[in-house]
């Protein structure tokens, strides 16, 4: 999916009275809520806009069934952080048991925060980027044991 075109859509939920939007596009997901200002996300990170994006992928890439291992990559470009704000701790560390849908990173794209969310659930095997490294869509960021 397009950055422009989601960049777009949160400036189309920012100026009208929904709360909320989801679309499905070219195998992308992109989920938008607006909060008050102020608010926090439910991640814990406060935006410096009114409205937070979760953007993951519509459907994972298959798991290799005989290694039991998972990777979830980046679904867009941007800046990665491990906490959900500054000076917290980190959100998962390897070793850490996740369950799906659990928040387990931050990326901030154009000046707005998208929640990382687990797509199943494993053991935290890897973290392969530091807090605030650049990232590439596609870029694996975790990888998972779901033999746990």
């Amino acid at each position: 999916m397009d950055l422009d075109f989601v960049e777009k859509l949160i400036g189309a939920v920012s100026r009208s009275p929904i709360a909320e939007l989801e679309i499905e596009r070219d195998g992308t997901r992109v989920r938008i809520c607006r909060h008050a200002p102020g608010a926090a996300t439910q991640a814990g990170v406060s935006p410096p806009s009114a409205s937070a994006a979760t953007v993951a992928p519509a459907s994972p890439a298959p798991a290799g069934p005989a290694s039991g291992r998972h990777s979830i990559r980046a679904p867009l470009t941007g800046v990665f952080y491990r906490a959900a704000s500054e000076g917290a701790p980190p959100l998962v560390s390897v070793g850490d048991v996740v369950e799906e849908g659990q928040k387990i990173g931050v990326l901030e794209a154009m000046k707005t925060f998208n929640v990382v969310e687990a797509d199943r659930a494993g053991r935290i095997v890897e973290i392969a980027f530091e807090d605030r490294a650049a990232i590439q869509s596609g870029d694996v960021l975790f990888v998972l044991d779901e033999r746990f």
